[in-house]
């Protein structure tokens, strides 16, 4: 609940308008290939069934919906936290690889701003080469309230140099072995 009275503040903050009047569950990020959402678009299956989305990747710390068989849907779950001390940079990888290919995907959170978008602008970077700042800007004109936490802001950053350092071939860059640590300066008083 904090943490979305934060987002409403600092969206209306940036913004100057109201964080509900432009919220939806999900916002179609690239045309005919991927959605950014929350976690009730992950609940309508009518919606993702309509939309033709049949791969759902979930990035929540308590994911509660889950799909059949009959609902056609492939569907992953990174279990992580929105805060800013979660190592996130280490399900890039993996999540990358699950969104590429032909399929429609939506990548959702439970508010479809920080860990979710996070995975998506990490997405765009890589597929569109675009810079940190760059893919951030796209992804939040499509979706207003995309707004990752500070912690997960500094590992895209971190992410823009090992994708020019790995000539963005993502697969042989070592997520799994990467020890991201916070640190405010506040630490150092």
């Amino acid at each position: 609940r904090a943490n979305i009275t934060y987002i409403c503040k600092l969206y209306k903050m940036i913004n100057g308008s109201n964080f509900f009047e432009n919220y939806q569950d999900s916002n179609e990020i690239i045309e005919g290939k991927l959605w950014l959402g929350n976690m009730f678009a992950a609940m309508k299956k009518d919606d993702l069934k309509r939309k033709g989305i049949t791969k759902v990747l979930t990035v929540m710390d308590s994911p509660e919906n889950s799909y059949s068989k009959k609902d056609g849907i492939k569907h992953k779950i990174i279990e992580i936290m929105d805060v800013e001390y979660e190592n996130i940079i280490q399900y890039f990888g993996e999540c990358l690889n699950f969104i590429e290919g032909n399929e429609k995907v939506l990548v959702h959170c439970a508010v479809g701003a920080s860990r979710s978008s996070t995975i998506v602008i990490a997405y765009i970077m890589w597929k569109t080469r675009m810079k940190c700042e760059q893919a951030h800007q796209y992804v939040q004109k499509r979706r207003p309230v995309a707004l990752p936490n500070t912690g997960f802001q500094q590992q895209l950053k971190m992410f823009e140099k090992l994708l020019i350092q790995y000539n963005y071939n993502i697969d042989i860059i070592p997520f799994k072995d990467i020890k991201w640590v916070y640190v405010t300066f506040s630490e150092f008083f």
